[in-house]
C-alpha cells in the first residue's frame, strides 16, 4: 500500500476516536485552553509541502443534471506557503472516480489582497477571484475558536499529534446547515498532519455535502524555485505584485507548471 494512502487511512481511523474526546465547553480564546496544550503556528515563514486529498460530494445546487450525484476525487496538490511575502500556492492534480478526465491546475493567493488566480495550464486559461471562494490551504495558526482533542501518536510512539477542532454554524436561514472540522499538528513542530471535513461546504461556485480528509507529507522549510508556484503565466491578464520573485512565466510553453521538490532559498 502505497504511504500515503495508508497515512490517509490512519487518520480516517483515528478521527472518529479523537473527536469523541471534544467537551462541551466554550473554547478559550487565549494561548491555552483548560486542559490542553498551547496553541501554534506553523514553525517557518517559507515552505513547501505536500497534501494528499480523498474527498466524496454530493452537490445540492446549480443545474438538475449534476445535482444529488455522488462524486469521489483524489487529489495531489504541492504547495508552498510564503508568509514572507504574503502569498501562498499550490499545484493540484486532481482524479475523479467515474471515468471524468483528471484535471491539472495551479492557484496562487495573495494574503493582502485576499484574492486567488485559479490557472488551468492545459487549458492556458486563468481566473481570478475572492480567496474566501476558493479554499485550499491550512491557516497559518491553530483557530482561537477551536477546541483542543486529544493527543495521538503514530508508529511507536515516534511522532506525536495535538487535534484541534470546531464546529462550523450554519446561517441565520440554514442554521442546519453546519459542518465539522479538525486539523492535526505536529505536538512539538506545529507542522501540519491532517484535516479532516464533514458537512455542507460553499466554494469552487459548487454548494455541497462534503466528506473529506487530507495528509500532509514531505514538509520542508524554505522553497527552491518561487517561480514555479507563484509566476502567472503570460495568458493571464495581470501579473502578480513584485514582492520577493514570481513574476516570470515558469515551464514550456504547452506544458503545465508543475513545481519540483522544495527546498531551501538562503
Amino acid at each position: 500500500m502505497d504511504h500515503r494512502v495508508a497515512m490517509l487511512a490512519c487518520l480516517v481511523a483515528l478521527q472518529p476516536a479523537i473527536i469523541a474526546q471534544t467537551t462541551t465547553e466554550t473554547p478559550y480564546a487565549g494561548n491555552t485552553t483548560a486542559a490542553g496544550p498551547e496553541r501554534c503556528c506553523f514553525p517557518a515563514n517559507q515552505f513547501t509541502i505536500s497534501k494528499s486529498t480523498s474527498s466524496g460530494t454530493v452537490r445540492i445546487d446549480g443545474p438538475l443534471l449534476y445535482r444529488h450525484q455522488p462524486l469521489a476525487i483524489l487529489e495531489e496538490a504541492y504547495e508552498a506557503y510564503d508568509y514572507d511575502n504574503g502569498r501562498i500556492a499550490s499545484y493540484m492534480i486532481r482524479r475523479f472516480l467515474g471515468g471524468i478526465p483528471e484535471q491539472h491546475l495551479r492557484i496562487v493567493e495573495d494574503l493582502e489582497e485576499e484574492t486567488v488566480w485559479i490557472i488551468y495550464p492545459y487549458e492556458e486559461k486563468c481566473v481570478k477571484g475572492k480567496a474566501a471562494n476558493y479554499p485550499f490551504h491550512a491557516d497559518r495558526c491553530v483557530s482561537e475558536y477551536a477546541e483542543y482533542l486529544g493527543t495521538s501518536y503514530i508508529d511507536d510512539k515516534a511522532v506525536y499529534t495535538d487535534t484541534w477542532g470546531f464546529l462550523i454554524p450554519g446561517s441565520e436561514e440554514y442554521p442546519s446547515e453546519n459542518a465539522y472540522y479538525s486539523i492535526t499538528y505536529g505536538k512539538d513542530s506545529c507542522v501540519p498532519h491532517g484535516t479532516l471535513f464533514a458537512g455542507i461546504a460553499e466554494g469552487w461556485d459548487v454548494k455541497q455535502h462534503l466528506v473529506s480528509t487530507s495528509g500532509y507529507y514531505n514538509y520542508e522549510e524554505g522553497i527552491d524555485d518561487p517561480d514555479a508556484y507563484f509566476g502567472l503565466p503570460d495568458y493571464c491578464e495581470e501579473k502578480p505584485r513584485k514582492n520577493g520573485g514570481g513574476s516570470g512565466r515558469p515551464g514550456r510553453p504547452g506544458r503545465p507548471d508543475r513545481p519540483s521538490k522544495g527546498r531551501r532559498t538562503d
